[in-house]
């Protein structure tokens, strides 16, 4: 084997060892294993968590009962707005956690709240 044959070898070799993670993958997501391996992860953020209370986070929406909360925030009313409408809940990373629908959010270094829970830092997905 002359030199340039064994650099076409160890090319062809990197490549296939750099590629094959991807492609077990997305045949894992093919196959519907996708969303449920990524989501495997999902726990709740405590709402007595200090940035959850800071943020006035409720896993229920309906568990906000301070009046001066429940405003209308980017032309959407107090009633429409869940974490699944927000700007900062991953929707793509969703996934059930503790029985409830779930994905992790930005604002809570990606800890996971509901998708009907709401805080006050609430933004219209764009």
């Amino acid at each position: 084997m002359n030199r340039r044959n064994f650099i076409k070898s160890a090319l062809t070799v990197a490549g296939a060892v750099a590629l094959f993670p991807q492609l077990a993958q997305s045949e894992e997501r093919r196959r519907g294993g996708g969303a449920t391996a990524a989501a495997a992860g999902l726990t709740l953020v405590d709402p007595k968590d200090p940035q959850a209370k800071a943020l006035n986070y409720a896993h229920e929406h309906k568990d906000i009962k301070d009046k001066a909360l429940q405003t209308e925030r980017n032309g959407v009313k107090w009633t429409d707005q869940k974490c699944q409408g927000c700007n900062f809940y991953q929707k793509d990373k969703e996934g059930k956690a503790s029985g409830k629908t779930a994905a992790p959010c930005q604002l809570l270094a990606n800890k996971a709240v509901t998708a009907t829970g709401w805080c006050s830092s609430w933004a219209k997905k764009i």
